[in-house]
């Protein structure tokens, strides 16, 4: 497993932040992106665990932990393609969908196979429908037109949604710099043209919270709008100025994140507040966060020791292992442990602790092993270190 970016703080105080911003993108791992990763996806155990609101405030909340991957996502899968396209003049496509497949695909087999085995043994028949769409990468659209039914294979429409816009996002990308199109443009347009179909679905044609809450055209916009935020940081200027500017004032940070929990406990009471104006809002929010850690990682101070804390970068990498395997472990344990102790917060410790171990070991054993047997046949179009290390970060769920 690779080892983390430790705190490292600019050696003279003064530097500006827009520098150390500069200087946090330009790292084969970016600091502070695998804290993030770590508080997305505990918020999606905690939120399935029962405990996803501190009285009336809803706090941790899976659906949030979502939107922050798939911000995440689209920012270092663009910021990966920009990179490559400038170091090579072009976007190597059959290398990127290669990488891609190769990242997630023998996790994604394992657990399939893995969970039909446990449902054989207890004598329960296999969701044959749902395991074809999850193998597809269309369970997002199964779910939206079935009704959502709960299975172990539920919580894989976020990775249909993902591999989807994987598959076209680069393709578009191609076709916008080809005709000489602004990105940011093209982008802002694209998301704004999104947003008003998502209102014509809602208010118009009154399209159920299954389907609003799993299509790719009704997420995407979240996507693309960390897609805009690589894009403008690639360009410099009045970006980072902005991020240098925020930055500055310390307690902007803060101001974000407390309007997001404000967000999700305000506007997720309806299914139009909820698709309308929180998952527009808290996208916006989220993008403006994470440029502002990145600067917070490479300071010195207690956030920055935070933001790098061990615990927290190995839960960030191996992240995409815990979400994708935690349905098959955090309920039998918690309910084990809950039996034996009466204490759920005993249970809920212990069933995450047990989820981050099979991730991990999954990980170190399985997927890292079988992806480097596997791009050993794309050793020609072999990508330089720095773009290993960024191919590296960018694991979401």
């Amino acid at each position: 497993m690779k080892k983390s970016i430790a705190t490292n703080p600019d050696p003279v105080p003064t530097t500006p932040a827009r520098s150390r911003l500069a200087n946090a993108l330009l790292q084969p791992r970016m600091a502070g992106l695998d804290f993030v990763r770590a508080v997305a996806v505990l918020f999606v155990l905690l939120d399935h665990s029962g405990l996803y609101a501190i009285g009336p405030v809803r706090v941790f909340d899976g659906g949030l932990g979502v939107e922050i991957f798939f911000v995440m996502s689209g920012f270092l899968i663009t910021w990966l393609l920009l990179n490559e396209q400038a170091a090579r003049g072009r976007i190597d496509l059959a290398t990127f969908y290669w990488r891609r497949s190769t990242r997630l695909m023998p996790a994604m087999v394992l657990y399939l196979v893995v969970g039909a085995l446990l449902l054989l043994a207890q004598g329960k028949p296999l969701p044959w429908e749902a395991i074809t769409a999850a193998l597809l990468y269309v369970m997002n659209y199964y779910q939206a037109f079935t009704g959502a039914q709960p299975h172990y294979l539920s919580h894989c429409w976020s990775l249909a949604v993902e591999e989807q816009f994987y598959l076209l996002w680069p393709l578009l990308l191609i076709a916008l710099q080809g005709r000489g199109w602004s990105l940011q443009r093209a982008l802002t347009v694209l998301i704004l043209s999104l947003w008003a179909l998502k209102a014509v679905l809602t208010l118009g044609f009154g399209m159920s919270d299954d389907y609003l809450y799993r299509a790719l055209e009704t997420r995407s916009d979240t996507l693309l709008i960390g897609c805009l935020l690589a894009v403008g940081l690639k360009s410099g200027g009045r970006w980072l100025a902005f991020f240098d500017a925020l930055a500055r004032q310390r307690w902007v940070l803060g101001g974000i994140v407390v309007s997001i929990v404000a967000s999700i406990t305000l506007l997720h009471g309806t299914v139009a507040s909820k698709n309308l104006l929180g998952y527009t809002i808290e996208p916006v929010l989220i993008a403006l966060l994470l440029p502002l850690v990145l600067i917070e990682a490479r300071r010195d101070g207690w956030l920055a020791r935070g933001l790098n804390a061990p615990v927290m970068v190995l839960i960030g990498q191996v992240s995409y292992g815990i979400y994708l395997y935690h349905p098959f472990i955090i309920h039998p344990i918690q309910n084990a442990v809950v039996r034996l102790t009466g204490s759920m917060p005993l249970a809920i410790t212990l069933s995450m602790l047990a989820v981050g171990s099979v991730a991990w070991v999954s990980f170190r054993w399985i997927e890292m092993p079988l992806r480097t047997h596997l791009n050993r046949k794309m050793q020609h179009t072999r990508p330089s270190s720095t773009e290993s290390s960024l191919v590296e970060g960018a694991r979401v769920t």
